[in-house]
């Protein structure tokens, strides 16, 4: 879904960064390559970034306003309709 989604609005100035909790480096690695994950992805090591941000499991989905403001955070699965959605409300400024 993330990555369709990055397809429609890499375009329009939507950026888009995966980070990798939980799992070891080389899984991450593996499963950026299998899925051909097409924007850059990170790893959390030593779970820094899921406590700083409470994440609680995955995936969860921060959507950040142009001002790098957390607009919308997205726990579990989101349609890509709902994701485009939002994306759309943000690039409106809204």
């Amino acid at each position: 879904m993330l990555i369709k989604a990055y397809e429609m609005f890499k375009d329009r100035g939507v950026r888009f960064l995966g980070v990798s909790i939980w799992d070891t480096e080389e899984e991450s690695r593996r499963f950026v390559q299998e899925r051909r994950v097409p924007y850059a992805v990170g790893h959390d090591q030593g779970d820094r970034i899921a406590r700083l941000y409470d994440i609680q499991g995955t995936p969860t989905t921060f959507l950040l306003a142009r001002d790098g403001t957390v607009a919308a955070v997205a726990q579990g699965g989101m349609a890509l309709e709902t994701l485009a959605a939002v994306l759309e409300r943000l690039l409106e400024g809204r």
